[in-house]
């Protein structure tokens, strides 16, 4: 439940500023567009939106399947899986076009995808931990 949180607190709050060389406004990086300093709106990084938009459904699944553990924990690697590329292709942008149009300035909302991996990895050894309270408890009867 908190990976979702952090997830959907990463949707909506601003990624990075991107400070001019020369004279000019600060851009803002959302996931979804680049808020230039005229305040126009370009989406060019949908691909950031996308990555976290699929994880929203996939970790409600996983919430909702809780009593198909293996399938939970399927689901809760797939949402790793693309947090993980979530953060690639930021590296990417960051490198080939942030660096290059100005200084890049990060917000605490670039950390919210790793928040929810490791809550995703806790789900996974929880999740792993009462597999085996059920198979133990099954080898009694």
């Amino acid at each position: 439940m908190c990976a979702l949180v952090f997830t959907i607190l990463c949707l909506c709050l601003p990624l990075l500023s991107i400070e001019p060389k020369g004279m000019g406004v600060s851009s803002v990086l959302y996931n979804l567009f680049l808020k230039d300093g005229d305040g126009n709106m370009i989406y060019g990084k949908v691909l950031l939106f996308v990555f976290l938009l699929i994880t929203v459904p996939i970790a409600i699944a996983a919430i909702l399947l809780f009593k198909n553990r293996k399938r939970q924990i399927m689901l809760c690697q797939w949402c790793i899986i693309l947090n993980l590329a979530w953060y690639v292709y930021l590296a990417f942008c960051f490198i080939n076009e942030f660096m290059v149009s100005g200084t890049p300035h990060l917000n605490v909302s670039v950390a919210f995808p790793f928040i929810s991996i490791i809550f995703y990895i806790l789900a996974i050894r929880g999740i792993r931990a009462d597999e085996k309270l059920i198979r133990a408890a099954d080898r009694i009867r």
